[in-house]
């Protein structure tokens, strides 16, 4: 018997430009045109993030992440698994900004 299954296909266009730092913060995030909603934040980098949402989310969807202390930014959602979704900012977050905010919550 075999069983054939695909769990995680990672966009082509979206490459890990920058080194991603792991973290674990509860954000606000939303699907543009949709409610709010808490999401995990697993890992950031300057130019995306690792997110666990309850949220049904699909490749291509435009979306907002407010981290706690740091304005909201949209972003777009590269890949989508059965647990987690990589989005990459539209804008990315300046490299002193990231460690920054990833030293504060680090221990969190």
């Amino acid at each position: 018997m075999r069983i054939a299954a695909h769990l995680h296909s990672e966009n082509p266009e979206f490459h890990h430009r920058a080194e991603r730092k792991p973290l674990s913060v509860r954000a606000t995030f939303r699907i543009r045109g949709y409610e709010k909603a808490n999401a995990d934040i697993l890992d950031l980098s300057t130019t995306g993030f690792k997110v666990d949402s309850a949220m049904s989310l699909a490749e291509g969807s435009e979306v907002w992440l407010k981290l706690p202390g740091m304005e909201a930014r949209p972003a777009k959602v590269m890949w989508v698994s059965p647990l987690y979704a990589g989005c990459m900012f539209h804008t990315p977050i300046h490299e002193a900004v990231l460690e920054d905010y990833v030293r504060r919550h680090a221990n969190r």
